[in-house]
């Protein structure tokens, strides 16, 4: 139907995480619950549920909220993976992911609603894409 010089524009996956529009976590993922039961395919994650779910943002020195981002990204990850062994021949699969937030005074985990959908990425090979529901 269309040949390569009708292409009005294109943006790849990778296009997405060279801009910071996609965070690739593929390595963090390939070790959640350990080296043989992890990830299998490219994992990335939306900057927006980045921001969400995983940026640590407390005025602490920035070796400490890296730290806490690594826990916090362990999280996600564990949580997604455990919701894809559920639900294994889903294409789009909800879950939830207790967050930890700082309030004035005190901290409080808040319940996130989280999608991860596993598709084609830049080639017919499959990719995870993990992302808040608002976003499509």
């Amino acid at each position: 139907m269309f040949d390569e010089i009708d292409m009005i524009h294109s943006y790849s996956r990778a296009d997405a995480i060279e801009d910071g529009n996609l965070v690739d976590v593929s390595e963090r993922a390939e070790q959640a619950a350990g080296n043989m039961m992890g990830f299998k395919v490219p994992v990335a994650m939306t900057a927006a549920a980045w921001e969400a779910l995983v940026a640590w943002h407390d005025g602490t020195n920035s070796l400490d909220a890296l730290l806490e981002e690594e826990k916090r990204l362990d999280d996600v990850l564990l949580v997604a993976l455990e919701a894809a062994a559920k639900e294994r021949n889903e294409r789009c699969i909800n879950f939830i992911v207790d967050v930890m937030e700082k309030e004035a005074s005190d901290s409080v985990v808040v319940p996130k609603h989280v999608v991860m959908i596993i598709g084609p990425g830049d080639t017919p090979e499959p990719v995870i894409t993990i992302m808040l529901p608002e976003e499509d």
